[in-house]
Order: C-alpha cells, then sequence, then structure tokens
C-alpha cells in the first residue's frame, strides 16, 4: 500500500508534469539556524528526480522526516516555467483568484499560510531566463512574499509534515502540508503577463542594438554632480560594498559597478562622469588615492557603462532598476541607453 505522502505526489506531479523533480531537506537547528542538503546532489550536481525516482525515494524521505528534516520539492522542465508564489494569506489566494489566475496546484504550507504553484510556457527566447525571475517577482511583490525573485525556487512537499519549531504542537505533533488544489492547466494571464515582459526586453534589445558604437558616439561632457546623484552613488557604493566578500576591495570595480547601475537607473554618461569626478577619489581610504588621473578616470569609468561590455551588463542588471530607484529614493524615470 502507498503511503499518503507518495499519493500525494502523485496528484500533485499530474498536475504540474514536471519533467524533474528537486527534493531539498532543511533542519531547523535549536539556535535557529537552516542546515540543507539536496537528496539528489551527487559531486556538486543536481538534477532533481524523476517522478519513478520520488516513488523509490519515498521511505528515504519518510525517515528524513522523522529526523525533523522538512522535505521541499522544486519542479523542473525544460519548456515550463514553474513559478511559486509564497506566504500567501487566505485574503491574498482569494484575491489572485479573483483577479483571474489560476495556478495548478494550491497548498496549505502551515495553517491559514498558502503557496500556488503556475505552469507558464517558456517563450524560446533568450530572455526566458529574466522573464521566469520578473513574472515571478511581480506576483510575488502583488499576492506573495515580495522577496521572492527567483522562478526556480522550492516548496512544501504536500503529504509531510511542517516542522518548523514554532508550528509544533502541545501534544508534540506538527501541521501536514495540505494539497488544496491540484489541476493540470497553464494560466493564460500569467502566461500573457510573460509574453509583455519578453516583448519590453526584446525592445530594449533592438533599441541597445542601435546604439552607435564608442568610435561613433559623439564626446561626452560632464555634467556637474548634485546633491542627487552624490546621493545616488553614496547608496549605490555602500549596497555594492555589503555585497561583497570581506578582503581586499577593487575600488575601481565598486566604481565601474556603481556607473552601471546608474545607467540602469536613468542617469545620463555626463551625469555619471561628473558624479564620478566629485566622489570617486574621495569615497577610498586616503592610501587608495594617489596615482590616478582623476579626471581620466571619471570620463573612462563613466564610458565603460555605455561601452559594449556595458550594454551587457546593462542588459542582465536592467530587471534590478526598479530596485535600485528605490535605493536612491527616487520615482520610475525613462532609462538612459
Amino acid at each position: 500500500m502507498k503511503p499518503d505522502q507518495l499519493r500525494e505526489f502523485e496528484t500533485y506531479a499530474a498536475a504540474l508534469a514536471a519533467e524533474r523533480y528537486r527534493v531539498t531537506c532543511i533542519r531547523m537547528t535549536p539556535g535557529g539556524e537552516s542546515l540543507a542538503f539536496v537528496l539528489d546532489k551527487q559531486d556538486g550536481v543536481t538534477r532533481g528526480f524523476t517522478p519513478q525516482e520520488i516513488e523509490l525515494h519515498t521511505p528515504e524521505m519518510l525517515r528524513l522526516q522523522e529526523r525533523d528534516e522538512n522535505i521541499y520539492y522544486t519542479p523542473l522542465s525544460t519548456g515550463r516555467h514553474h513559478i511559486l508564489l509564497d506566504d500567501m494569506s487566505q485574503q491574498k489566494l482569494d484575491a489572485l483568484v479573483h483577479d483571474s489566475y489560476r495556478p495548478a496546484v494550491v497548498l496549505e504550507s502551515s495553517p491559514g499560510n498558502y503557496q500556488a504553484i503556475f505552469t507558464v510556457p517558456k517563450l524560446g527566447t533568450v530572455h526566458d531566463r529574466d522573464v521566469g525571475n520578473r513574472v515571478t517577482e511581480q506576483l510575488n511583490r502583488r499576492y506573495g512574499d515580495p522577496k521572492l525573485s527567483g522562478c526556480i525556487h522550492p516548496h512544501r512537499a504536500p503529504g509531510y509534515e511542517n516542522r518548523k519549531p514554532e508550528h509544533r504542537r502541545d501534544d508534540g505533533t506538527y501541521p501536514t502540508v495540505r494539497l488544496l488544489w491540484a489541476e493540470r492547466r497553464e494560466c493564460e494571464k500569467t502566461l500573457a503577463l510573460a509574453r509583455q515582459i519578453d516583448g519590453e526586453y526584446q525592445r530594449q534589445a533592438a533599441q541597445n542594438a542601435q546604439q552607435p558604437t564608442p568610435q561613433q558616439r559623439p564626446a561626452v561632457e560632464p555634467a556637474a554632480a548634485t546633491a542627487g546623484t552624490i546621493a545616488a552613488f553614496q547608496r549605490h557604493r555602500e549596497d555594492v560594498l555589503n555585497r561583497l566578500p570581506a578582503g581586499d576591495v577593487d575600488w575601481s570595480r565598486v566604481d565601474s559597478m556603481i556607473a552601471v547601475r546608474m545607467r540602469v537607473t536613468g542617469h545620463t554618461q555626463g551625469d555619471i562622469e561628473g558624479t564620478l569626478l566629485q566622489c570617486a577619489e574621495g569615497s577610498r581610504p586616503v592610501d587608495e588615492r594617489g596615482g590616478h588621473d582623476w579626471d581620466d578616470y571619471a570620463k573612462r569609468t563613466a564610458a565603460y557603462a555605455f561601452s559594449p561590455k556595458g550594454d551587457r551588463q546593462f542588459a542582465e542588471l536592467r530587471k534590478y532598476r526598479r530596485q535600485w530607484l528605490v535605493l536612491e529614493s527616487r520615482e520610475l524615470t525613462p532609462v538612459c541607453v
């Protein structure tokens, strides 16, 4: 006789029709630390399990649950996105359905807390990954977890217990993750959103392709730094430094990263050059300030942000534009390409 967890998986998998399923096990330590491992990972590589392999590994997964491991699935498909909406209240779930979004799977991950998974075909363009990430980001910002932005993301496995310490009942038991809805379908409204976002990427790529080469571009005059551009530089600098590993800092690399970010948020090459001229030297430790022609340095670093290499970085990073505008405390403005 099949265990309940395997029967739940079969119903869930029939709805999503993913090719493979990654299984992640996460245990919470008494100190609140999460210890995770991927069940199929070998030599640093994970491809996920086929549905048949999930059946073979179910007894092992049940044993892991008894060791207080939390079991998660990540559906993986070559031609489809499986987009997760996480951490939804009943009110947000109701709003999602009212707005004509149709998930393939709905889970109650803990009492009164819900997750939904959408199946959406990939569009077959070079932007597929970014499109999936942006769809995930936009839907979660409206209905779910605003911090979730990655399209490939684990969610709780139906039929297994949610063994977070805060969910432990007085009798020592834990709530089970409930499969509330499962139907094999693609959400037309989510697909329309994906097509809209892909169209934005296509238009931006065409616009970038029409930009003149550095040799063709007219000379750029540096603009005087303003309080706004100086504040933007300083906020990006702090954010970049917080994200770099501890140790020696390549200050020229930091400045070039800031220059590309400021291009993404709509600053002109002249704005960036003038701000670097005002800020770059003073932002460094005293022993890092010598040996530079700062006029030339500001000109070259700003030009880098609008070079072919800067164009590629711009295309990769423009998905963070809204986030960086918030960092700069600015409203949405047209992007300077």
